[in-house]
């Protein structure tokens, strides 16, 4: 009966007496290959760091590939405990689309002694939304909010949890299409007020996030808040926001924690006299709630900056990509610039434009295909404990596995798009009928973004006043799209790794 070779991991982790007996055959089969000395203090050495090396491989082989008892694959890491935690932050494109190519659509990571499990596969994606009982994610919110936002986990699952219900449920009833025109409306108003402030002449493109930042901080906190007073502490949170999600030990998060604290003290003061009279009513409601359920002032904050977050961090980036890539472009702005033309000659309102799924084709699938290309979006599930393992596909999951559907792992598939990397409108010619099923711009299933409707119209909204005020153009007609910066992944929109100059220069259409 053959003898079956030890295991990789075993022989890495085995006992000392097993790595100098290997590391003493290596050091005979030098002497006897190349003819030197096995007394040689260097010949050991050699022949240890030989062994040392091989066996690491091997384990690392072993770690890529194996996948036992139905389990998915786990990606290659050197490092027991740290895992793939430095190549996640280093460069997350490559080491997903490598993991996708060599593993299949489904496949673990870990990182700080945790694995999580990715999913990027359009069947398998919509197979996850459709077994909601199986694929759980509802301890995951309260989670995020603990983690992210610093909420109290006692306001979250306490006495009080009811309360915490009924304000998401308020959040929601908000920005659902039936109400979000009060929302988008003040938005419209506080864009054409910063807008028509702008200055001609060369400017940073970042400087068009920051004018839409404020645009919806007015909105829904109202006009006085002071955005410019947070701007730099926001920025500095919004980079560690993922690095909060996935629990890096706090040692490494100092930045992040103080940016957050700084943001929810501003928060904090901001409400000790209540909501203002032209805040919106989605705050207001949610000020009235956090009263009567006798929130501290600091848990206000902490949801305040949960509702505040998305806002600023999704929308504002879709209209610096759009833009980028379009000036970028032999044809400039130009085709969206004739429907923007139309638009403010037929003198409709606005509110009515961005509403109208009929009124502005191009530009509606120029930010679906910006959201294709320069999104990276997760859809976060856990596996609750059962008797029997969860099944998806071939791949069996057991209890207390979390699990995450890769959106960008189907939305820069050449097999499911046509050179993915490039950026092209015309693939949303038709609307998203065409791309059902494996286009998922705001995720799926019961976790699909609420704030969806919201963001899609203030893109909109804010394209066609500036557009209509200005014409854009590259300071340097020679530079090259921005690459993706490996930060800030798993929650929408991509930052890019450095800003682009522009010049504005005034006028009317």
């Amino acid at each position: 009966m053959p003898v079956l070779p030890p295991d990789a991991v075993q022989l890495v982790l085995g006992p000392r007496e097993w790595l100098v007996s290997l590391a003493e055959d290596v050091e005979k089969w030098l002497s006897k290959t190349l003819g030197i000395s096995s007394r040689l203090d260097s010949v050991r050495a050699v022949s240890l760091l030989l062994t040392s090396g091989a066996l690491l491989y091997l384990w690392r082989s072993q770690s890529q590939k194996r996948s036992i008892g139905g389990r998915p694959p786990i990606v290659s890491h050197w490092v027991p405990w740290l895992g793939s935690a430095l190549q996640v932050q280093r460069n997350p494109d490559a080491l997903f689309w490598r993991a996708h190519r060599e593993l299949g659509p489904v496949f673990g990571v870990k990182t700080f002694g945790t694995v999580v499990y990715y999913i990027a596969d359009t069947d398998l994606i919509n197979s996850v939304y459709k077994q909601t009982s199986v694929f759980s994610g509802s301890p995951m919110q309260a989670t995020f909010l603990n983690t992210v936002f610093d909420m109290r986990m006692e306001v979250i699952t306490g006495p009080h949890a009811g309360i915490f219900g009924d304000m998401l449920a308020s959040k929601n009833r908000h920005i659902s299409p039936v109400n979000v025109h009060n929302l988008v409306s003040a938005f419209i108003s506080h864009t054409r007020t910063l807008v028509s402030q702008l200055p001609s002449g060369p400017m940073q493109l970042q400087e068009l996030v920051t004018i839409m930042q404020k645009a919806d901080c007015a909105m829904l906190f109202g006009s006085s808040f002071d955005f410019g007073s947070v701007a730099s502490a926001f920025e500095e949170f919004d980079r560690g926001v993922v690095n909060l999600a996935i629990n890096v030990p706090s040692i490494f998060m100092g930045r992040t924690i103080a940016a957050r604290s700084q943001l929810i003290d501003q928060l904090t003061q901001y409400f000790e006299s209540g909501a203002p009279e032209d805040a919106s009513q989605q705050l207001k409601d949610f000020v009235d709630l956090a009263k009567s359920a006798e929130w501290t002032e600091r848990d206000t904050g902490s949801f305040a900056l949960g509702m505040m977050w998305p806002l600023l961090a999704n929308a504002p980036w879709a209209v610096w990509w759009l833009l980028v890539y379009h000036l970028h472009r032999a044809r400039g702005l130009e085709t969206i610039l004739e429907e923007v033309k139309q638009i403010v000659q037929s003198g409709r309102d606005l509110l009515d434009v961005v509403r109208d799924s009929n009124a502005t084709p191009y530009l509606d699938a120029s930010i679906n295909e910006t959201i294709r290309i320069a999104s990276d979006s997760f859809s976060v599930r856990w596996v609750p404990p059962s008797p029997t393992p969860a099944r998806l596909g071939t791949f069996m999951f057991k209890g207390g596995d979390q699990v995450i559907c890769k959106m960008r792992g189907v939305h820069m598939d050449p097999n499911v798009y046509a050179h993915p990397e490039v950026f092209e409108p015309g693939r949303f010619a038709g609307g998203k009928e065409g791309v059902r099923g494996r286009f998922f711009p705001f995720g799926g299933g019961f976790s699909i973004c609420e704030g969806r409707h919201l963001a899609l119209s203030q893109i909109k909204a804010f394209l066609i006043i500036l557009l209509g005020e200005f014409d854009l153009s590259l300071v340097d007609s020679q530079s090259l799209v921005p690459k993706f910066s490996p930060s800030n992944r798993g929650f929408g929109m991509i930052r890019p790794t450095e800003d682009v100059e522009i010049r504005l220069i005034r006028r009317r259409l």
